[in-house]
């Protein structure tokens, strides 16, 4: 027995004028629904009936006749849910609130967790959204109060087919007409356009294609807020335009092995963007003068070397937040100028690199000045860790927040040399190779160290610490070989000395009571490799803390590989939302718990 076809209004054995009135009001009006009321009652008994007779069929008399019935069993018990359905409290939903349940729906993007997306960050897609199609395929109602409200319609997503780099990308003459429709369903209400070029592949013929630039010279492209564009092998080619309300971009290229450079005078004119994500597109030694850099204030930018980076540094003059992969790797002179002026970017907060970042290198950043500059992450691979000591204050002056994460090899001794530039610092996570033992005695209150003078109190305003442990020249006794012969013992005792004088002793008022400016540490997270060795120095290292856990407020993580949620040491964190906007979590990744000083999955001691 297959399934009834769906009962429509016409269907119920209502009148004519009851039926119109069902079609275009939500709320029935009185005699509507005393009529209505009145043939609910009548499918009821019909189901009844049906169900009695049903009921009283003989064995094995009767069996032979229990199909039919049971049909018009769920047939009537179809016309009984049709007419209840209109006399509902869901019919009697404002539009509004519809509208706002509607809006709610579409907003929830179809991406999986970050932690499956890491699982292929190598080939991330843009983030996958919903449509208002799919709730127009519904009812009526539900498709009359989709096609009333625009903003339903603000994300129009666009295929492309590939062309030549030097080509204009194809819109399929047979997707036209649909998008000029969707278009103007949006009508002047803000949008997005999300457009992605894929190969044409082998199937019929694009008789009478149009350009890309030719479907956005409607009306409606002036209202477009933002764009998405995975450009493939195909050009931009938007030159000439004008989307005088567009505040922000994402243009990149899907896959490794499509790598190209964007022509950046096919740019469309832009006088409203604030943000902007643009990927591996900049030619080297090139800046590209047609991008509105005074007026950015988010910017992420990849890949560029430290001589482009100090030059667009000193165009963004009002830039906020900025995220760059960096490679110092110069190659052939630059063809943009180098100016000598002096450069203040007094709205700068946050700088997050990747890659590399392009301090201390061949390149001075002198003549640039971040008077407000709090936060920087450093998230580099296999390249050594660098310092800008000479134009320190300029630089970090301000800086509250320090993030290194280097894939290589770093010392106690590197991080020493960069804290002595940044005694300020509030919030320091940092990952280390060797030289625990002289780290934590210069960041343990009370301890002079040779070569630095008579100063037992240093970074007195740290109140969230940080540490990723390479365990590789600390393996237990146990696990050592003949050919391990620098090996040194885990210094737990100066860990544990270091949390001691950071929490209860300052608590306690231990120190002399002239020293009254020392921040007590609030936040410690100690995050163990994944060696094999990794689970005993992490039972080592919660037996070091515990103690001072219980005696203070400090909010204390220790945790081993079992522990993380992701695998995000080695991984570029740019690259897990990298077809996002700015404000659709660009930067989500970098603030996951694996980076965080303040972790909300992992449990605290």
């Amino acid at each position: 027995m297959g399934p009834s076809p769906e009962i429509r209004i016409h269907q119920l054995g209502l009148p004519d004028d009851i039926v119109a009135i069902a079609r275009v009001h939500r709320e029935l009006p009185p005699k509507a629904r005393g009529d209505v009321e009145a043939a609910s009652t009548t499918c009821q008994e019909a189901v009844a009936a049906l169900q009695t007779r049903i009921d009283n069929l003989e064995f094995p008399k009767d069996w032979p006749h229990r199909i039919p019935l049971y049909e018009e069993l769920a047939a009537a018990q179809e016309r009984l849910n049709a007419c209840q359905s209109l006399l509902s409290v869901r019919r009697r939903v404002p539009v509004e609130t519809m509208t706002e349940i509607f809006k709610h729906y579409l907003d929830d993007d179809l991406d999986e967790d970050l932690s499956d997306r890491m699982e292929r960050h190598w080939e991330l897609e843009w983030p996958r959204k919903r449509t208002a199609t799919t709730l127009c395929l519904v009812c009526q109602y539900w498709n009359t109060v989709a096609i009333v409200t625009p903003s339903l319609w603000s994300n129009i997503f666009i295929e492309t087919e590939e062309q030549l780099s030097d080509d204009p990308p194809l819109v399929r003459s047979s997707h036209v007409n649909g998008l000029h429709h969707r278009m103007k369903l949006v009508a002047s209400h803000p949008w997005s356009l999300y457009v992605r070029a894929t190969y044409p592949g082998y199937g019929p013929a694009n008789p009478a294609p149009v350009t890309l630039a030719q479907l956005l010279q409607g009306p409606e492209a002036l209202h477009l807020q933002r764009l998405t564009f995975d450009m493939g092998r195909s050009g931009l080619c938007l030159g000439g335009l004008v989307f005088p309300e567009l505040t922000s971009i994402v243009i990149g290229r899907t896959g490794m092995g499509s790598l190209g450079f964007l022509e950046f005078q096919s740019l469309p004119a832009l006088p409203a963007l604030t943000h902007a994500v643009v990927d591996s597109l900049v030619y080297r030694n090139t800046i590209p003068m047609n991008i509105p850099w005074g007026q950015l204030t988010h910017l992420y930018l990849g890949l560029i070397d430290n001589r482009q980076w100090k030059a667009i540094m000193k165009l963004c003059r009002s830039l906020q937040h900025g995220a760059f992969k960096v490679k110092c790797q110069l190659e052939g002179e630059p063809q943009f100028p180098q100016s000598e002026a002096q450069m203040t970017l007094r709205d700068l907060k946050e700088l997050t690199f990747t890659c590399d970042s392009p301090f201390g290198r061949d390149v001075p950043m002198d003549g640039l000045s971040f008077p407000a500059l709090e936060k920087i992450r450093i998230f580099s691979s296999y390249s050594d860790l660098r310092w800008e000591f000479a134009n320190v204050h300029a630089l970090f002056g301000a800086l509250t927040h320090l993030t290194i994460l280097v894939d290589a090899w770093v010392s106690g001794g590197d991080i020493v040399s960069i804290l002595n530039t940044l005694p300020q610092l509030q919030e320091l996570y940092i990952k280390i190779s060797e030289g625990y033992d002289l780290l934590f005695e210069y960041l343990t209150y009370g301890r002079e160290l040779e070569g630095m003078g008579a100063e037992r109190f240093r970074m007195r305003h740290l109140r969230a610490l940080g540490f990723s442990l390479e365990t590789q020249s600390y393996r237990p006794m146990m696990s050592r070989t003949a050919t391990h012969s620098i090996i040194h013992l885990f210094p737990y005792t100066r860990v544990a000395d270091l949390v001691a004088s950071r929490t209860v002793a300052v608590r306690r008022w231990v120190y002399d009571s002239t020293i009254d400016t020392l921040q007590e540490l609030e936040a410690l997270v100690m995050c163990v490799d994944n060696q094999a060795w990794a689970p005993s120095i992490e039972e080592g290292l919660k037996e070091a803390v515990k103690p001072y856990v219980r005696q203070s407020g400090l909010r204390a993580v220790v945790c081993g590989p079992e522990d993380r949620n992701l695998n995000l040491w080695v991984v570029d964190p740019t690259e897990v939302h990298k077809w996002n906007h700015w404000d659709e979590g660009f930067l989500n990744a970098v603030e996951a718990d694996e980076y965080s000083l303040y972790p909300k999955s992992y449990p605290f001691l």
